[in-house]
């Protein structure tokens, strides 16, 4: 009778362990939700979830001085007697019309609706916008268009004060300190209605000073020829 309570007291102790390792033996992170895991998975969060659409842009620093730039010509364009790009800006919902001649060579007044719509919204200051800015945006756009004369583009990101920067900076490491943006060289954008694959190559083409390619936006400046991709 003894023998058999120790034999039992076994088989109970043998059970106990086995359970035990088999529970164990589960992964941590329980994707087919069994039971509760130690882990719980986390749901994918988009990297740009701010309400106020904020697109944090990981512009590289440069090494040396900024104000040693290059402005190659441009090629002339090919469209007719000029382009319409219809600017709309994502954070204050501002629209303007720039119309781009074939000669690149814009008028003033666009010069001033461009610096207005790219001012830093969050502290209203404008500053007075690299006109290249311009150029390569026409080129890129007048490639992959079409047949009509003019093209959207949203507008994420034009001038910053050293305040936006430095905010920015805050959140990212990857921020210049002396971005392109704080000289009103670097523009950030978007065309809505065109696919980011079919924009990529035009970019690379026209874009002669820096081109950063995002998941969902795009980046130009016209600072040294550079090229990254996130």
């Amino acid at each position: 009778m003894q023998s058999r309570n120790i034999i039992n007291r076994r088989a109970f102790c043998a059970g106990i362990l086995a359970a035990s390792a088999v529970r164990a033996s589960e992964p941590i992170v329980d994707l087919k939700k069994k039971s509760s895991p130690l882990m719980l998975p986390q749901k994918k969060q988009a990297i740009f979830q701010r309400p106020e659409k904020e697109f944090i842009d990981l512009e590289p620093a440069v090494r040396g001085s900024s104000n040693q730039l290059f402005t190659p010509e441009i090629l002339p364009n090919l469209y007719g007697q000029h382009l319409i790009v219809a600017l709309r800006s994502v954070h204050t919902g501002e629209e303007t019309n720039l119309v781009v001649p074939k000669s690149l060579s814009v008028s003033n007044s666009a010069i001033e609706k461009f610096n207005h719509i790219c001012r830093d919204w969050r502290y209203n200051q404008a500053k007075s916008m690299d006109p290249g800015l311009i150029q390569i945006l026409a080129k890129i756009c007048d490639e992959i268009k079409d047949e009509k004369r003019s093209i959207s583009v949203e507008l994420l990101s034009g001038f910053r004060t050293h305040k936006t920067n430095e905010m920015l900076r805050r959140r990212s490491v990857m921020v210049a300190k002396n971005s392109f943006h704080k000289l009103g060289k670097a523009l950030d954008f978007r065309l809505p209605d065109l696919d980011l694959s079919q924009t990529k190559a035009s970019a690379d083409r026209y874009a002669y000073g820096g081109l950063g390619i995002y998941k969902n936006f795009i980046h130009i400046d016209t600072g040294p020829q550079r090229r990254w991709f996130m």
